[in-house]
């Protein structure tokens, strides 16, 4: 299983959108897992999306225009992300939609949709949570709730990622996954 996550140039907009003006990812995190939950291999790495960032994203994320000056843009990426990807069977996200269809955003552009190796089984712990408290909460509320604790660094990719493996391994403790 990959549990991943996305950080922005922001939301995405209506559907149908010219892709140009669709979001781009500035960090990607993410851990594989084995079948008993235990990490194998992390995957971290900075966009530079082309742009300036919104005042906003930055405000969220911590993540500046300096930070991402000297990075490469997501096809430079591309490679160790199929490598990373190849043979996953699972992948989860919070929010795994949102994560997702930025992800199909970028490889869209590249005309690599197709090619992706995308695995075939998900698990969004918004859903997973929906079932369990009865309506959609936050990542960082989840975690609160569960562990006591804010999540260190919210907004960051990888710090994100630990989170919901935390998660993940609590819904799959309980019965809820």
């Amino acid at each position: 299983m990959i549990v991943f996550d996305l950080e922005t140039t922001g939301l995405p907009k209506a559907e149908g959108s010219d892709l140009d003006i669709q979001p781009r990812i500035i960090e990607f995190g993410a851990i594989k897992l084995d079948s008993s939950l235990k990490e194998i291999e992390r995957l971290e790495f900075f966009c530079n999306p082309g742009h300036q960032l919104d005042p906003k994203i930055t405000k969220i994320t911590g993540i500046t225009d300096d930070m991402l000056k000297n990075e490469k843009p997501f096809i430079a990426n591309y490679k160790i992300l199929c490598e990373f990807f190849i043979g996953e069977v699972s992948i989860a996200a919070h929010n795994l939609a949102f994560d997702r269809k930025i992800l199909k955003f970028e490889l869209e552009r590249l005309d690599k949709l197709t090619k992706f190796p995308w695995p075939y089984d998900h698990i969004c712990t918004v859903e997973v949570g929906e079932s369990v408290w009865g309506k959609k909460r936050k990542l960082g509320d989840i975690h609160e709730e569960l562990f006591g604790t804010k999540v260190d660094g919210a907004h960051r990719s990888i710090n994100d990622v630990e989170a919901t493996v935390r998660i993940i391994e609590w819904y799959e403790k309980e019965g809820h996954i």
